[in-house]
């Protein structure tokens, strides 16, 4: 397995790691997980505190280790990975203007309630779509490297 193979595998754990704890203290614990909510929280903050401790060992072994110079391959495996989590990030955001420019057109129809809920709803899509844009890319860089 190479370097950037796995630097692209700590990407997706990170992204995972983070994914799950936004989406825990956001939306809350599932009511089928409350009587175990203080110990998913611990827990969820050691996958938090590992994730970052994996992430500094690897910045850290990536100034130690002379730099590998990169092959046209290595640029064009990290192009093609830029190329997917841009397009999914800017389908996204073409999704979510859509979405504001329907919310703000109906706001006189909808119902109070409704409106209140959807104020916050364009950060956590922002929030989410960072999330699976910068796992598209790890995920296309993996299947690069996997397929020789």
């Amino acid at each position: 397995m190479s370097r950037q193979e796995v630097y692209a595998w700590a990407a997706i754990l990170s992204n995972v790691a983070f994914l799950l704890v936004y989406l825990a203290f956001v939306f809350g614990i599932p009511s089928a997980l409350a009587a175990y909510e203080g110990d998913l929280t611990t827990v969820l903050l050691w996958i938090v505190f590992i994730d970052l401790v994996f992430q500094s060992v690897i910045t850290m072994q990536q100034r130690k280790v002379m730099r590998v110079e990169k092959d046209e391959r290595d640029r064009l495996i990290e192009s093609r990975g830029y190329k997917a989590g841009y397009h999914v990030f800017m389908v996204a955001m073409v999704l979510l203007i859509g979405h504001l420019f329907v919310q703000g057109e109906m706001a006189s129809f909808a119902d109070p309630v409704y409106l209140a809920r959807m104020q916050s709803l364009p950060l956590h899509f922002l929030v989410v779509m960072l999330v699976a844009g910068t796992s598209a890319k790890s995920i296309v860089q993996i299947r690069a490297y996997r397929a020789g």
